[in-house]
């Protein structure tokens, strides 16, 4: 071969090669849990006739407002907001939204970090402009950066939960409302009630390992440090509550109106909210049900108490594993609602027995006593 024609061929090669060993160093870097902190716009001001038309806005960066990754040996990486697809219709009851995961496949080439979207089936680019310490920078534009923060989470190795409960509310719209259980033993009760891709009552079943994996995603949150309530200043969003239990006790209830809470505590419920999409279910009967799983009140003379839709859907839970029974009680208290008849009904209780019609049943100890709601009634209201 003539000199002239070998050596770019020996060039591309050792630029080949320095790109590859480059790409690697990269993708070594890269490993990790990041979050995303901000977008730079760097652009200048462009000169035109008016200065008071601003600049389009910059491109948004991979993934949703609450965007963050995990990038891990093999180029599997998490997306933790997820991936969605949506099924329009005109009927809102047809209206559906599957959950598609957030386990996926990323490259690094040429610099450039691909990430496979699952709900477009396409790669998503980005330039691979820093990884300096703990802070990764893409650029998404001319002169325009989107950093990230490599996130460390302090887990408390003796936090753990007997139960998790997910309630969602629903919104002005087609927002899935549903409820559902995991305990530590794996066993699932889940309760779609409008918008799901399955609707009904019933129960499954996941691994111990699967179970610990959802609890550890929820200890990042750092749960018992995080505010009782997050709420966005707008209306018709939809409300989603988590309940913690632990011996029999709410350790803890979190209420997020508007997605407004931690990235962290976001991350962990949302997969949670569609894991029924993912495992197998088995209907269960309604022989117990005492009443519909909305968000419900003890009253007593001009008196309220009310719990959250999760705190209401773990009393649902323990009257499901209740007894039936034939003992009597002081009916010191009552819950009322409307059946699917829209017939106000009535359940007389003292917080251990729960009562409607001629059925009683036994959960075996005093939920209002033992989860301190007795603290929490309040004067009646024109709303209530």
């Amino acid at each position: 071969m003539k000199l002239t024609h070998l050596l770019p061929a020996i060039l591309f090669f050792i630029l080949y090669s320095c790109q590859k060993n480059n790409d690697k160093k990269l993708e070594k870097e890269l490993l990790g849990e990041w979050i995303y902190i901000k977008t730079d716009d760097l652009r200048k001001p462009q000169t035109n006739n008016n200065p008071n038309i601003p600049p389009p806005p910059p491109p948004p960066p991979f993934g949703s407002p609450k965007r963050g990754y995990i990038f891990l040996e093999n180029n599997i990486a998490e997306n933790k907001s997820g991936y969605f697809k949506r099924i329009d219709a005109v009927e809102r009851e047809n209206r559906k939204t599957f959950f598609l995961g957030t386990r996926t496949k990323y490259k690094i080439e040429n610099d450039s970090i691909k990430i496979f979207n699952l709900g477009s089936k396409t790669w998503e680019n980005q330039k691979l402009h820093s990884i300096i310490g703990d802070t990764l920078t893409t650029e998404i534009g001319d002169s325009i950066f989107a950093k990230y923060a490599r996130t460390q989470y302090k887990i408390n190795p003796t936090e753990n939960y007997d139960q998790i409960i997910v309630s969602s509310s629903g919104c002005y719209g087609s927002c899935p409302i549903s409820n559902i259980s995991i305990d530590n033993n794996g066993n699932i009760i889940y309760y779609g009630q409008e918008y799901n891709t399955q609707n009904g009552l019933f129960k499954s079943k996941i691994t111990k390992e699967q179970y610990q994996e959802i609890q550890t995603n929820f200890k990042k949150a750092d749960i018992l440090n995080l505010e009782d309530n997050y709420e966005g200043n707008w209306t018709d969003d939809e409300t989603v509550t988590i309940t913690f239990i632990k011996n029999n006790k709410i350790i803890k209830t979190i209420r997020d109106y508007g997605i407004q809470s931690p990235t962290a505590l976001v991350w962990a419920y949302t997969p949670v909210r569609y894991l029924y999409q993912h495992i197998k279910l088995t209907s269960l009967k309604k022989e117990k049900l005492l009443f519909p799983i909305w968000r419900i009140s003890f009253r007593k003379g001009n008196q309220i108490c009310d719990l959250t839709k999760s705190e209401s859907y773990y009393l649902f839970t323990e009257i499901l594993k209740g007894k039936e029974t034939n003992d009597t009680f002081e009916h010191k208290y009552y819950i009322e609602f409307w059946n699917d008849q829209d017939k106000k009904e009535i359940i007389d209780t003292d917080g251990r027995y729960f009562k409607s019609k001629d059925k009683t049943i036994d959960i075996g100890y005093n939920f209002l006593i033992s989860n301190n709601f007795i603290a929490k009634f309040r004067l009646k209201d024109k709303y209530d």
